[in-house]
């Protein structure tokens, strides 16, 4: 069964907010990983959980107003959203556990650990957090 054409644009126009707020998060992210790891010293496994946690409040706005333009109160919405990324801190902190003990370089640990939890996220975000427009 096809499509409607209303339906697709609405998925296309989520997908590329998705994309531009999650990857303004995931560069975000990134870059306070990377930084707290090569520059100062920290444990990979703090740099990504603080990497992920702190771009919260941004992300959160994006994904609630341009993403899902969502109808849910942001006093509502708020709280869970930073519960999911709390625990996806921990989600992507374990991760990069893994990957470095397995002898992977953190920066491409980062990476991927990363990518897993925006995944992880957005099938959270899309089905508990944020009602459909």
């Amino acid at each position: 069964m096809a499509i409607p054409l209303i339906h697709r644009a609405e998925w296309l126009r989520r997908w590329f907010w998705f994309l531009f707020a999650g990857g303004t998060g995931f560069a975000l992210y990134l870059l306070i990983s990377n930084t707290l790891n090569y520059l100062l010293g920290v444990n990979a496994a703090v740099s990504a959980a603080v990497g992920t946690l702190l771009p919260v409040l941004p992300v959160f706005y994006m994904q609630h107003r341009l993403t899902f333009r969502s109808q849910q109160r942001k006093r509502k919405a708020l709280p869970a959203y930073a519960l999911l990324q709390v625990a996806n801190a921990g989600f992507v902190a374990a991760l990069t556990l893994v990957g470095v003990r397995l002898g992977l370089p953190e920066a491409l640990v980062f990476v991927i650990a990363g990518a897993m939890g925006v995944v992880a996220s957005y099938i959270v975000q899309s089905r508990l957090i944020f009602k459909a427009a």
